[in-house]
């Protein structure tokens, strides 16, 4: 079963709205985790928040997540890996 969250302490519910007014949250109650929605996508689920409770992390974390980033998010993704020894390229 999922909730819709509304309101929460640290108006994060509000403050998505404000990145994109598409945004809304879900609490799943099967895996009591937080997850990010986007009504403007057939299938609305974007991301499971990665902390128990809904902060700024939960900002942080869908503006770093959003798809204008990903050219950004791929080349550090890159970076890390050849400093592992895991990528070639």
């Amino acid at each position: 079963m999922n909730i819709e969250i509304v309101h929460d302490v640290y108006y994060i519910a509000e403050r998505l709205k404000e990145i994109d007014f598409n945004y809304f949250i879900l609490y799943n109650t099967k895996r009591k985790k937080y997850e990010i929605h986007h009504a403007g996508q057939s299938d609305t689920y974007c991301l499971t928040v990665p902390y128990d409770e809904l902060d700024a992390r939960t900002i942080d974390f869908v503006n770093q997540t959003r798809v204008e980033n990903r050219d950004r998010l791929l080349k550090e993704l890159d970076e890390e890996n050849k400093k592992r020894g895991v990528y070639e390229g």
